[in-house]
């Protein structure tokens, strides 16, 4: 009964009737007060994101998107926990960086989008630089806590029995940290989608952003809605992914650590 109680909560089978109910109201309202013209009704969005995805105009999008995604969300893993480590370890790196991440994390991504036209063009670069940028922060301030925040107590017990050095870095350190890091990536992980997708509207690069932006030109409410709705789709796969990655890799934590938000 614990094995399916606990299917139960990762399913969020309560989540999703909601959503179910919301729709069927958002469709009763359409309908009844006749605002096809400027709101499309769920049901019509069904239709066009089928008919998307099955004419190739917008799975074409959605594939494009999820390349610029992915490897833009991977370079901000790859420069984010290994930067966010050293720095928790370290408090001459932390002296010599704190100015520097002070000053950029303020910095939206977006606002660094004519720049990066400027340097990297139009396309898959410019995407892979303000996704990465906008993806590495969270990854980083919460890898750097994650360090500090290690029970000083299992220094000292690898200490004993011999582990120094970059040792007690892998076997204590991230294991230690690593909720902490998993929670930076996946926080990271819906900021990226969500800039990614914002710099193909404006930018272009062939991507569910730019399909968006050419449904939204041409007055297509039902196929803007269904684009918009693949969007959230996608981010909620993604998330599926990282928490299903999350239960496995860290196991030690326990059932209600990982079925948190």
């Amino acid at each position: 009964m614990r094995r399916v109680g606990g299917r139960a909560r990762r399913a969020n089978v309560a989540g999703w009737l909601f959503v179910v109910a919301v729709l069927v109201v958002a469709e009763a309202a359409v309908r009844l007060f006749d605002l096809s013209d400027s709101v499309a009704a769920p049901s019509a969005t069904l239709r066009s994101l089928l008919d998307g995805l099955a004419s190739g105009s917008l799975s074409g999008g959605l594939w494009a998107t999820v390349q610029s995604y992915v490897e833009g969300f991977a370079l901000a893993v790859v420069v984010g926990v290994p930067l966010g480590v050293a720095i928790g370890n370290s408090r001459a790196i932390d002296d010599a960086t704190s100015v520097v991440i002070e000053l950029l994390r303020p910095i939206p991504a977006v606002a660094l989008i004519p720049l990066a036209i400027l340097v990297l063009g139009l396309g898959a670069p410019m995407l892979r630089f303000v996704t990465a940028y906008a993806a590495v922060w969270p990854i980083l301030i919460h890898t750097i806590y994650g360090v500090r925040g290690v029970d000083r107590m299992l220094y000292d017990v690898a200490a004993t029995s011999g582990v120094g050095g970059t040792g007690r870095i892998a076997r204590v350190t991230i294991p230690a940290a690593l909720p902490g890091i998993a929670t930076g990536i996946r926080v990271s992980a819906s900021i990226a989608l969500v800039v990614c997708v914002t710099a193909e509207y404006f930018f272009g690069g062939g991507g569910i952003g730019a399909y968006m932006q050419s449904q939204a030109a041409a007055y297509r409410i039902p196929e803007l809605y269904a684009a918009a709705a693949l969007t959230g789709l996608l981010g909620v796969g993604v998330d599926a992914v990282l928490r299903s990655g999350e239960r496995r890799v860290i196991f030690w934590v326990g059932e209600e650590r990982t079925v948190q938000p």
